[in-house]
């Protein structure tokens, strides 16, 4: 297997590429015959291949909440629930919490949620709407979470 100084350019790009394409770290080296503790040592000692190695990992977690968006977008709460409470709009800003790291949306309900949304004119699932409603999160909630 290669040594840290063998990890060159070109083995860095391959890795990134498979990185890429879905490719776990583990199966990248195993691909590139590369061992994976020498590649994870490359990482930690090289600022530029670091900084590549985040910035793959950032374009794949954009491709996920873009996902998450069209899911959301399709009706399912579950995706709007969670996009929300990653990326509240502006004028929600004023829920967060002070003095914590997190913000209040943790601490709604999902009715609550789901009238904040309808205050926003989000489009609401018509099995959640009506009847299925309770004011104590009864059947609603079942349905939601």
């Amino acid at each position: 297997m290669a040594a840290v100084s063998q990890v060159g350019v070109d083995d860095q790009r391959a890795y990134l590429e498979l990185l890429l394409r879905g490719a776990s770290p583990a199966a990248a080296c195993q691909q590139l015959q590369l061992d994976l503790f020498v590649v994870m040592e490359a990482i930690a000692e090289d600022e530029e291949f670091r900084i590549k190695v985040d910035a793959v990992y950032d374009a794949l977690s954009q491709n996920v909440a873009a996902r998450l968006y069209q899911e959301a977008m399709k009706g399912s709460v579950s995706a709007m629930t969670q996009w929300l409470k990653q990326r509240p709009p502006p004028e929600w800003m004023a829920l967060r919490v002070e003095g914590s790291e997190g913000s209040g949306w943790d601490a709604l309900s999902d009715e609550e949620l789901l009238a904040r949304a309808r205050m926003e004119g989000i489009a609401i699932p018509v099995e959640l709407e009506g009847s299925g409603e309770t004011s104590g999160g009864g059947a609603a909630s079942a349905a939601v979470s």
